[in-house]
């Protein structure tokens, strides 16, 4: 018997990762518990900055069409799906660090750049910047919905749940009791994100990379 997976990320990433999963053969419940929206923002000055910083593929879908001000500049993005969607809105140079914001951080250094503009959310981690100057813009805002009737019903099932972030681990604790926790299994994508989830889980475990992929796969391995 396969044991559920509960995703709570928002939207589209919900639906991403929902699909992701099918390849793993596992049995989904897919209630989000926020919602990006894009938050107003002034477009600073181009000229400063040697390229952009993209850690979250919701700066790109949020953004708007002032975005295109930066499109000659060079990206810097986490992730593949970061990467294809900075292609996609007209970045003509895109370096993409596969793993995390940190060993990318450490190949920009490489390049001897000295200032970037990073594109995020209103809920940005901190990360070593290397040195370099990092001005942060945000664009989107990751807000708290209340769940659905269906989402105490999976709770029930002893799933395996996924935390993206440790802002999603933060409000997954806030909504499940502590007596509730020792029949669900949690799987995050950073010791960040597990720690912020707090005690009394019945197992946690932690992605082998902040990948949507490799956390699946920690996923999978206490779904089975």
């Amino acid at each position: 018997m396969i044991r559920p997976l509960l995703i709570i990320r928002p939207e589209p990433g919900n639906a991403e990762t929902a699909a992701r999963a099918r390849a793993f053969e596992l049995d989904t419940r897919c209630i989000p518990l926020f919602e990006v929206r894009p938050v107003p923002w002034s477009p600073p000055d181009p000229a400063p900055y040697v390229g952009v910083l993209l850690t979250s593929a919701s700066a790109l879908r949020t953004a708007g069409p002032e975005l295109a001000r930066y499109l000659h500049l060079p990206a810097f993005a986490v992730g593949g799906t970061t990467a294809r969607l900075a292609r996609d809105a007209g970045f003509h140079s895109v370096v993409v660090g596969e793993s995390d914001v940190t060993r990318l951080m450490g190949k920009i250094a490489t390049l001897g750049l000295h200032r970037l503009l990073h594109f995020c959310g209103k809920d940005v981690r901190s990360f070593d910047p290397y040195g370099i100057v990092i001005d942060r813009c945000i664009v989107y805002a990751s807000e708290a919905i209340e769940p659905p009737e269906t989402f105490r019903s999976a709770l029930a099932e002893g799933p395996v749940a996924m935390v993206h972030s440790p802002l999603a681990a933060v409000r997954l604790a806030e909504l499940v009791e502590p007596e509730s926790r020792a029949h669900i299994a949690l799987v995050a994508i950073s010791a960040n994100a597990a720690g912020a989830a707090g005690q009394g889980w019945e197992v946690v475990a932690i992605a082998s990379q902040p990948r949507d992929e490799a956390i699946l796969e920690a996923a999978a391995r206490l779904c089975r």
